[in-house]
C-alpha cells in the first residue's frame, strides 16, 4: 500500500458511523473537502420510497409484489450489536415495518418473493451455534409470520447467495450456494401447496467452485438457473434447466479467457432469457505480482449482456456503449470498474439494466435500456442518493401492467467513508425522461486484452488438495497457506480495483488453493474503518467459514508510519476492536467503552495496542509489514523489546513488493511481466542485477534512504526481536504470496496458536519447508549441550538451485541440490558463543523462493 492517502484530500474525522456502529455525531477534523462528482441525469422516478433511521443500518434489500399488487421488502437491520431480519410494506411512499423474521445474529443476502396463496417467503443466511451459516426461511401470510424453517445446513459449509422468485403457477423456487473451497455447488427447492420439494443439486461440473446462482422462469415447466463456474482456473457462466421431478439440463453459456461472473438473469416472455454479467481481465487471479490496477481483481470490469435463444440453445451477446461500461457523461470512469449488474426485460420486449459503477471515489448505482428491435441504448442515468460501496446489489424488478422498480442500499457518502445505511426502491418512469443514444454500426463486443508474456514461465500450481505434514516429537502438524493482508473495497487506496470481499475469497478458495483468508482494510489513515464497515467485513468472513476445510479470520491494518511500522492485526473471533492509530478516534468508539486508553494527542503506539490486545484476551496474532519503506519499523526503536504475546510474525515478502529480508538478499524472479512497472527495490547499499529495459521502477514511490534500513528482517533479529516470518499479498498481486502455518488443529484458533508459535514459513508458491533441531521446531527458543544439529526437508515446485543455511544474519552453508524434494542433517561444528539464529533460504530454478522461521538455539547453556 502506498501514502496516496492524501491525493484525494480525504477527511480523516469528520465521517459518519466511524466511531460506532449505531452512529453518533461527526468528529471535527482537518483536510480538504472533497468535490464531489455529480452525474449529468438522473433516474427519472414516480414513486420514492425510503426505509431508514439515523441510529440504525438498513442494508441488502430485496422486494416483491404480491398477486393482490402489495409491495413487500426484506432487508438486514443492525442495531450495533447484531442483524435482525425485517419485513415491511409499501403504505403509498413509506415503508412499514411489518414483522421481525430473525433472531439477532449475523445475517446474509436477504431474498423474498410471494407466493399465490397470499404469503410472502423470505430467504436468508445466518450463522449457527456452530459459526457456520445456514439457509433460512420463513413465510408471512395473514399478517402472522410463520415458523422459521432450514432449508440447508452442513457441519463444514456454508449455505448462502440465495436467490428466490415464484413461477407463473405459484411454485416458490430457491437457488442457493453451498460454499466449499474449490468445489461450492448450486442448489435448488421448490414449494408448492405446502411442501417443500428435495435439494435438487444444479452443477454438474466436474470441477471448478460454482458460484452466486440467479432464476428466473419461462414457462410453468421448470426453472432457469444461471451461475458461474470456475473450471479450468478461470471463472464462465453456465445456465441450468430444472425440471419439476428434478431432472437437470445444464451447459456451459459463455466461455471466453475474460473472467464472467455474478450474473442476472430475466425472461423475455418470447423464448429468450436476457443475462448480464460482470466481465474482468484474462488471468484473473492467477499469477500476478505488483501492484498495478491493471491486474486487480476489480481491474478491467465491464458488463456483458445477451440473449440465450431457449429453442435453438444460442447465446448471442450485444455490444453495450463505451465498450460494456456505460457510465452517464459527464460522471465517466474510463478504465475503472463496472459491476452486479441487474436485468429486466418489460413485456414490451425492453431490456433495463442496472449496476454500480466506480465513480473516482465511491460507487454509484445506474439505469439504462436497450431496445433489441432497433438496436439503440438509452443514455444511461444514475439512480439518486445511491452512493456505496462495490458489493451493494441494486435490483431491478417489472411489476403489474409493465412497471419497472428498483430497490438498493446506500449510505448517501460524499467521498470514501462510509455513512449511515438505509434501503430505498423506486418506481421508474420508464417511459419519459429517457435520451436515446444513436446506434453505433462498428458496434461489437469486447474483449480483455491479452496481459504482456511473463518473463519466466509460471510453474504449474499444485492441486488444490495437495497439503503437507510434518510427523515431529510425537505430534502431527499440517502446513496450511493463507493470506492475512489483501485489501478490498473499503480500503482507501487501489479502492476502484482491489476487488470486494466476494472476490478475494473467491480467488482464495478456487484459485489461490488456500487454506485461509482475512482482508485487512486500513484503519483510520485517509478514511475511517467505521464499526459498521468492520461488522460487514466479519459478516462476509463468517459467510466462507467451512470448518476443516477452510478458515476465514477477521484482520485489519492499522497503517502506522515508519518508524513504529505497519501491522496486521488478526483475530480467530468476531467482535475484535478497531485499535485507530488516532487517539481521538479510539476515544470516542465503542471498543473504549471496554478496553479505555488514556487521553492525549500522541497517536496510540504499538505498546498500547499490545496492551488494549491482552485485554481483550481472545486469540489473535499481529503480523508487521514488509521492512525497508515508509511503512515498515525501524527495529532499533523497541528500547524494551518487542512484546511476544501476539506479535510474533513479520512480512518477509508481498506480492505487491519485494523481499525485504536483508541488504543485498536474493530477491524472487517469478512472474515477471515484460512492460510491467516492476523491479525489486533497491535498498541503500544493495546491488541488484539491472532488469530488462521494458521493465521501470516498481517502488518509486519509496526511494531509497538509508533511514529505511533499519527495516529490514535481518536487522530485526540482530536487534533480538523474536519474530517469524510470514508472506502476503497487500494490493492486488495473485498468487505468488503464501504465508505458511504449522498447526495442531486445523481452525481459526489453531492458526492464531501457529502464528504465535512462530511455526511458520514464507513462499512466492507452495513450497514445503520443514527445519527442527531435535525434536524442537522452527520458531522455539532452545538451548543444546552439544553441537546443534539442524535437520530441514523441503519439498519444492521446481528444482531447488540453492538452499542457504543462515546463521545470525550471514549466509553460513549454501548447498545446492538441482531435485525437487531436498532432506539433510546439517551440524553446526563451530557454533557462537551465546545465541545462534538459524533460517533458511530456499531459491528454486524458476524464480520461486521460501524462507523457513529461525531456529533460536543457544549452546552449553540449560
Amino acid at each position: 500500500m502506498r501514502f496516496r492517502y492524501l491525493i484525494l484530500g480525504l477527511l480523516v474525522a469528520g465521517f459518519a458511523s466511524a466511531q460506532s456502529t449505531a452512529p453518533k455525531a461527526k468528529a471535527k477534523g482537518k483536510g480538504k473537502a472533497v468535490q464531489q462528482v455529480q452525474p449529468a441525469s438522473l433516474v427519472p422516478i414516480q414513486r420514492h420510497a425510503v426505509s431508514k433511521d439515523a441510529t440504525l443500518h438498513r442494508d441488502f434489500p430485496d422486494f416483491t409484489i404480491s398477486k393482490d399488487l402489495a409491495v413487500w421488502m426484506t432487508f438486514v437491520e443492525h442495531d450495533g450489536k447484531a442483524d435482525t431480519l425485517k419485513l415491511a410494506k409499501l403504505d403509498g411512499n413509506t415503508w412499514t415495518t411489518v414483522a421481525d423474521l430473525s433472531e439477532p445474529g449475523v445475517i446474509h443476502q436477504p431474498a423474498i418473493t410471494a407466493d399465490h396463496s397470499g404469503g410472502v417467503w423470505c430467504f436468508w443466511s445466518q450463522v449457527n451455534a456452530a459459526d457456520v451459516m445456514t439457509l433460512r426461511a420463513r413465510r408471512y401470510a395473514n399478517g402472522n409470520a410463520e415458523a422459521e424453517i432450514e432449508l440447508s445446513a452442513h457441519a463444514d459449509a456454508g449455505s448462502g447467495f440465495v436467490d428466490a422468485a415464484t413461477d407463473s403457477e405459484g411454485r416458490v423456487w430457491v437457488t442457493w450456494q453451498e460454499i466449499r473451497p474449490g468445489k461450492s455447488q448450486v442448489w435448488t427447492r421448490h414449494w408448492t401447496a405446502g411442501k417443500w420439494s428435495d435439494a435438487v443439486r444444479v452443477s454438474t461440473s466436474a470441477e471448478g467452485g460454482n458460484w452466486e446462482p440467479r432464476l428466473a422462469f419461462s414457462d410453468a415447466a421448470g426453472a432457469w438457473i444461471v451461475y458461474d463456474c470456475s473450471s479450468s482456473s478461470e471463472f464462465n457462466l453456465r445456465l441450468a434447466h430444472v425440471a419439476l421431478d428434478g431432472a437437470v439440463k445444464d451447459r456451459v453459456l459463455v466461455s471466453t479467457p475474460d473472467y464472467e461472473a455474478r450474473a442476472s438473469i430475466a425472461s423475455d416472455g418470447n423464448g429468450g432469457l436476457w443475462i448480464a454479467a460482470e466481465r474482468g481481465r484474462k488471468q484473473w487471479g492467477l499469477d500476478s505480482r505488483g501492484h498495478e490496477d491493471a491486474f486487480g481483481l476489480n481491474a478491467q470490469k465491464r458488463i456483458l449482456l445477451g440473449r440465450y435463444d431457449i429453442a435453438a440453445e444460442t447465446f448471442t451477446e450485444v455490444p453495450l456503449p463505451d465498450r460494456g461500461r456505460p457510465t452517464p457523461a459527464p460522471d465517466p470512469s474510463p478504465g475503472f470498474a463496472v459491476n452486479v449488474p441487474s436485468v429486466a426485460v418489460r413485456e414490451d420486449g425492453q431490456v433495463w439494466l442496472s449496476y454500480r459503477y466506480f465513480s473516482r471515489i465511491y460507487w454509484r448505482a445506474a439505469v439504462t435500456r436497450f431496445d433489441p428491435t432497433t438496436g439503440k441504448w438509452a443514455e444511461p442515468a444514475a439512480l439518486k442518493d445511491s452512493t456505496m460501496g462495490q458489493d451493494r446489489k441494486q435490483e431491478l424488478h417489472v411489476g403489474p401492467k409493465g412497471s419497472l422498480w428498483v430497490s438498493w442500499a446506500t449510505d448517501k457518502r460524499t467521498s470514501k467513508a462510509s455513512g449511515v445505511a438505509e434501503v430505498h426502491s423506486a418506481m421508474i418512469s420508464h417511459n419519459a425522461g429517457w435520451k436515446e443514444l444513436p446506434a453505433d454500426p462498428e458496434a461489437v463486443v469486447t474483449q480483455a486484452p491479452e496481459p504482456t508474456a511473463y518473463l519466466n514461465k509460471p510453474t504449474p500450481p499444485r492441486p488444490l488438495d495437495e497439503h503437507h505434514t510434518w510427523k515431529i516429537a510425537g505430534k502431527t502438524y499440517r502446513l496450511v497457506w493463507g493470506d492475512l493482508h489483501r485489501h478490498t473495497d473499503i480500503s482507501n487506496c487501489r479502492t476502484g480495483f482491489d476487488g470486494c470481499i466476494n472476490e478475494h475469497y473467491r480467488y482464495a478458495y478456487d484459485l489461490g488453493g488456500l487454506d485461509f483468508l482475512g482482508t485487512s482494510d486500513h484503519t483510520d489513515i485517509g478514511k475511517i474503518y467505521s464499526a459498521y464497515e468492520w461488522w460487514h467485513t466479519q459478516r462476509q468472513v463468517d459467510l466462507f467459514h467451512a470448518p476443516g476445510r477452510f478458515a476465514s479470520l477477521y484482520a485489519y491494518e492499522r497503517e502506522q508510519r515508519f518508524p513504529w511500522g505497519h501491522r496486521n492485526v488478526v483475530f480467530a473471533r468476531r467482535g475484535g476492536p478497531i485499535v485507530y492509530i488516532n487517539r481521538t478516534l479510539y476515544r470516542q468508539s465503542q471498543w473504549n467503552e471496554q478496553l479505555p486508553v488514556v487521553p492525549g494527542i500522541q497517536e496510540i503506539q504499538p505498546t498500547e495496542l499490545w496492551d488494549i490486545l491482552k485485554r481483550f484476551n481472545q486469540p489473535v496474532a499481529i503480523i508487521s509489514h514488509t521492512g525497508a519503506t515508509g511503512m515498515g519499523t525501524d527495529w532499533t526503536n523497541y528500547e524494551h523489546g518487542i512484546d511476544n504475546t501476539y506479535e510474533n510474525t513479520v512480512e518477509i515478502f508481498q506480492g505487491a513488493r519485494v523481499s525485504y529480508e536483508a541488504l543485498g538478499a536474493p530477491q524472487p524472479t517469478v512472474a515477471l511481466r515484460v512492460g510491467e512497472n516492476y523491479t525489486p527495490h533497491k535498498l541503500a547499499g544493495d546491488e541488484h542485477p539491472k532488469p530488462p529495459a521494458a521493465i521501470t521502477d516498481f517502488d518509486a514511490g519509496f526511494p531509497a534512504q538509508p533511514g529505511f534500513n533499519n527495516g529490514v528482517y535481518q536487522k530485526a533479529l540482530a536487534e533480538g526481536h523474536k519474530l517469524g516470518v510470514f508472506a502476503s499479498s497487500d494490493h492486488i498481486a495473485t498468487h505468488t504470496s503464501f504465508g505458511g502455518v504449522y498447526v495442531e488443529d486445523f481452525t481459526r484458533e489453531g492458526i492464531i496458536a501457529g502464528l504465535n508459535a512462530r511455526r511458520t514459513c514464507a513462499a512466492t508458491d507452495k513450497i514445503f519447508v520443514e527445519l527442527s533441531c531435535g525434536d524442537h521446531l522452527m520458531g522455539e527458543v532452545i538451548s543444546v549441550d552439544s553441537k546443534p544439529a539442524l535437520t530441514f526437508r523441503i519439498e519444492g515446485t521446481a528444482p531447488v538451485k540453492r538452499v542457504t543455511i543462515v546463521r545470525n544474519e550471514q549466509n553460513h552453508h549454501v548447498i545446492e541440490p538441482g531435485a525437487k524434494s531436498v532432506a539433510s542433517t546439517w551440524i553446526d561444528d563451530a557454533p557462537l558463543a551465546g545465541e545462534n539464529r538459524y533460517y533458511l533460504r530456499i531459491e528454486q530454478a524458476d524464480g520461486n523462493m521460501a524462507w523457513s522461521s529461525p531456529l533460536w538455539v543457544t549452546v552449553g547453556e540449560k
